[in-house]
């Protein structure tokens, strides 16, 4: 520089500041274009969840030798019992199909904190859980490819870990003793026209509770076909490797289809039916397999905004003695038990009706009796094994 004149270096002082002028023009006026469309509001986010809490009177009064339970429950699995169901948080920013790159992406994290995150995925004793958790994309494919990876509820089944979004209280026995509830993979999901559509994923294992059980990926579908706006069947199916109840790994499979029809504004019916079988599954099958099977049908009337109610009957059979009375992995005890601390083969029966009063738009009460029946003794009457048990439960659950 010493050698350099004034003259000559402001002759190359100049072009060199004129080129770095026009890039820092050209960088701002392409980050602004991105800044632009990237940028969101706050009506793009979504926070909400609910609380949930219930009492459940089981009229055999049964005497455990631990915890009193409802047997063969799920998530009102506490006998005489007030329990904090959950208290759900949501936040959210949902992909769409749309122009930008900020409007296709989006995720969601479902927090779960109370009791019945142990069967959400939580380790026993663990009343917290993130349900969900996973990032999206919709790919500009069609009508939009949607992508999401991550932790997600389970494609199959018509009932939902969710209380407010069933129709009753209490869980059938066709979702919490014999499907999946939660499930970590990736999913892509089309909408092939306002008629159909499809979600295909390939996840670790059937049960959300771990990580993976076996060297191999399974995968879930569901296809929804709505050939008019009153109804909806929806087909779904779960194929993988997965280890049974009993620790024997094998292949397992389950098919099954749940119909919706709206036939008034007021009146609602639901069926559902599915068939599964485990290989390596059974210890008293002569097959080694086991197989469960079961249907539901719901009646759902409401009389107006404030009042309404449901109506469910149900019959599962477990053949094969893998999926009931074995108790629920994580769940702290109370979950999926009954009497007999063994597999058994058994048919199962089970009647429900739910009133349901909302006294503000945010708050949903019910009244839920339930009567259980079983073709083998796995309930208590106190101390004494029986084959029926009866309970009444008062929920309330409150949206935010």
């Amino acid at each position: 520089m010493e050698n350099l004149t004034v003259s000559t270096y402001i002759d190359i002082l100049i072009p060199r500041q004129r080129i770095t002028l026009g890039l820092a023009v050209f960088l701002i006026v392409a980050c602004t274009q991105v800044a632009n469309s990237a940028v969101l509001s706050k009506e793009d986010f979504k926070l909400y969840g609910y609380v949930d809490a219930s009492y459940t009177q089981n009229f055999n009064n049964p005497k455990n030798a631990g915890a009193n339970a409802n047997h063969l429950r799920i998530f009102d699995g506490d006998s005489n019992s007030f329990r904090p169901h959950m208290a759900q948080l949501v936040f959210e920013k949902e992909g769409t199909n749309g122009v930008s790159a900020a409007e296709r992406a989006g995720f969601r994290v479902k927090l779960d904190v109370g009791e019945d995150a142990q069967f959400t995925g939580g380790r026993t004793g663990d009343d917290f859980d993130f349900q969900e958790l996973y990032a999206q994309f919709v790919a500009p494919v069609g009508n939009g490819l949607d992508i999401r990876i991550g932790r997600m509820n389970t494609l199959v089944g018509y009932e939902v870990i969710e209380s407010p979004l069933n129709p009753n209280f209490s869980r059938s026995w066709l979702f919490g003793v014999g499907q999946p509830f939660t499930t970590t993979g990736i999913r892509v999901s089309y909408p092939v026209n306002e008629m159909l559509s499809f979600s295909l994923g390939a996840i670790n294992s059937f049960s959300g509770l771990t990580a993976d059980n076996s060297s191999a990926k399974s995968v879930e579908g569901l296809v929804t076909f709505k050939p008019f706006d009153s109804t909806s069947i929806n087909v779904y199916g779960f194929f993988g490797r997965e280890r049974a109840n009993l620790g024997r790994p094998g292949k397992r499979v389950l098919v099954g289809s749940y119909v919706t029809f709206q036939a008034t504004d007021q009146l609602g019916f639901v069926v559902e039916g599915y068939y599964a079988n485990q290989e390596n599954g059974s210890a008293i099958s002569s097959g080694r397999n086991a197989r469960w099977n079961g249907a539901a049908g719901y009646v759902i009337y409401d009389f107006n905004d404030q009042w309404g109610v449901r109506f469910r009957g149900e019959v599962f059979e477990d053949a094969g003695g893998d999926v009931s009375c074995l108790g629920t992995a994580g769940s702290g005890g109370n979950a999926n038990v009954c009497t007999i601390a063994a597999p058994v083969a058994q048919t199962l029966w089970e009647s429900t009706a739910t009133l349901q009063y909302k006294p503000a738009p945010s708050l949903i009460t019910r009244l839920e009796w339930r009567y259980d029946k079983s073709d083998q003794n796995v309930f208590l009457d106190r101390n004494n094994a029986t084959n029926n048990q009866q309970t009444l439960a008062v929920e309330a659950i409150f949206l935010f």
